[in-house]
């Protein structure tokens, strides 16, 4: 098994550049876990195994909802950090969401009681947990006031234009989205059939084409404008 040393991305970390050396050299001897696309990191009510560092790949984190949907509350990347396995480690808590892995993922686990000794005697270290945390609470206020005040397709439109933001041109010049019908209704806290229906609303219109497993990018412009309705 590959131990963090020896990963290239284990060096370019952003979380990692606040630590001493001496704390990096014992995270380095930790073993990479490469886990495959959908593989569950943790689950709801099951507690905290360690601090989460992505070293390649995604973390999708869902709430289910009472009424037996999900939403996606945020994404874990390379350059992020997982705020619900911060609040557990620091009180003792239990997950109250589920984490589950978009494509292949490299990632080491920091142990809790590691976790705990660089909170409490790094200052750069434990702003920059801080300051993770305080810019996830204002994007959780924005996602719930998106949810509350913003209409299903308006939504759908941010959804699509963020996807096409990091997606590569196709050969035809359109932005390929390869993204399916029940994830963006994951992301947006809805139903697939209710995105289906919207996505054919948008394509008679001009805006998108779709695909098995894509969608295309026809008229960005006016997918801008329905994006910016409030």
């Amino acid at each position: 098994m590959t131990t963090a040393g020896n990963d290239p991305a284990f060096a370019t970390q952003p979380i990692l550049q606040s630590l001493p050396a001496a704390v990096s050299k014992q995270l380095a001897s930790l073993p990479v876990l490469e886990l495959p696309g959908g593989t569950q990191v943790f689950e709801t009510q099951a507690r905290c195994s360690g601090f989460p560092i992505i070293l390649s790949g995604t973390v999708r984190v869902f709430k289910h909802l009472a009424n037996g949907r999900r939403i996606e509350l945020y994404r874990v990347t390379p350059d992020e950090a997982c705020i619900l396995s911060m609040g557990c480690l620091l009180g003792d808590g239990r997950y109250p969401a589920t984490g589950v892995t978009s494509g292949t993922t490299r990632v080491i686990v920091m142990p809790p009681a590691l976790f705990n000794e660089c909170l409490a005697s790094d200052e750069r270290f434990r702003t920059a947990i801080f300051r993770t945390l305080g810019d996830r609470l204002v994007n959780t206020m924005e996602l719930v006031e998106e949810v509350a005040t913003l209409r299903l397709d308006v939504r759908l439109a941010s959804a699509l234009l963020a996807h096409a933001n990091a997606a590569p041109v196709a050969v035809d010049g359109r932005v390929q989205v390869a993204v399916t019908h029940q994830e963006l209704a994951d992301e947006l806290g809805t139903v697939r059939e209710m995105v289906s229906r919207l996505l054919d609303d948008l394509e008679g219109q001009g805006m998108v084409e779709l695909g098995r497993g894509r969608i295309s990018i026809r008229d960005a412009g006016k997918l801008r404008k329905l994006a910016e309705m409030r």
